[in-house]
């Protein structure tokens, strides 16, 4: 269940000290999340639940369902989950003040003014009226990455992460999908269709020391990942990719895991989260997450 554990941390670490670079790591974990909102039934309608602190009428927000139950216990209350954008917009559309994070354990005040200098939302959906074929896909998935693969060589010796994400934005990257079943009699010249078959294999994750999403720059580094289990290739939209990995309050990414180790840290993928956005958005890969190839 996700508990939204790197914005608890921010706001711990923030209420230690007030530094700037805290304050915005506080606020792009603030746009990544997909925090509770309580309401009640009045007159047969919903309406927001109201928390008055003695000097403003604030709304409470928890970070997940365990502190929904430490705040309310056994009370009528309905929940929603809901993003950063659509409880902003509560913000402008209603009276409330603010926000109350936890109110039984961090009781943290968001404030109308703060969350609503908070700009740049994060993308959620992705579309095009002309997404690859997948027999394009299918090729996109040979390709070779030799300028990712020199881009890792030089990030091994220098740490240079805006020129490995120039490269990586500029290059097919792959995702390994694992099942435990062997679905050779799925494909049909190499391609399975999942909107056909339903989603029968799931995305490799790597979880030494965390929670990481694995990429590739190719087939032949994921034969080199440890597994019993059935190997498939995905080419996946990196935009996609690494906005998934902040929404579902993951560790990171890594790179070529088994080989290259390459590590990137969610702090880095915060702070370069709008870039990812502007530079590795292929919006006709948005129809790929349907498609494995065979190894």
């Amino acid at each position: 269940m996700k508990t939204h554990e790197h914005l608890r941390n921010a706001v711990g670490d923030y209420c230690l000290c007030e530094s700037k670079d805290i304050l915005i790591r506080l606020i792009n974990e603030l746009r990544y999340s997909n925090l509770f909102i309580p309401s009640r039934k009045v007159d047969g309608k919903l309406v927001f639940d109201i928390y008055g602190d003695g000097e403003a009428s604030l709304t409470p927000i928890f970070t997940d369902m365990d502190e929904v139950a430490k705040f309310y216990g056994d009370d009528d209350i309905k929940v929603f989950s809901n993003s950063f954008e659509l409880y902003r917009n509560i913000l402008n559309t209603s009276d409330i003040e603010g926000y109350i994070l936890n109110p039984a354990s961090e009781n943290y005040i968001l404030t109308k003014e703060f969350i609503l200098a908070i700009t740049d939302i994060p993308k959620t959906t992705y579309v095009s009226p002309d997404p690859y074929a997948p027999e394009t896909l299918k090729l996109l998935s040979d390709d070779d990455n030799q300028g990712l693969e020199r881009a890792v060589e030089i990030w091994k010796g220098s740490r240079d992460y805006e020129v490995l994400f120039e490269a990586m934005s500029d290059s097919t990257i792959m995702v390994m999908m694992t099942s435990q079943n062997d679905l050779s009699s799925f494909f049909t010249d190499g391609i399975l269709d999942m909107r056909i078959t339903g989603p029968v294999a799931s995305m490799h994750v790597d979880e030494i020391g965390g929670k990481y999403a694995a990429i590739f720059s190719s087939k032949e580094k994921m034969g080199k990942v440890e597994t019993r289990k059935h190997r498939y290739a995905q080419v996946i939209n990196l935009s996609m990719l690494v906005n998934y990995v902040l929404f579902e309050d993951m560790d990171g990414i890594i790179l070529n895991p088994s080989s290259d180790d390459v590590l990137i840290s969610r702090q880095m993928l915060l702070n370069y989260s709008l870039g990812f956005e502007k530079y590795a958005d292929d919006e006709r890969l948005s129809d790929s997450i349907y498609y494995i190839f065979e190894l």
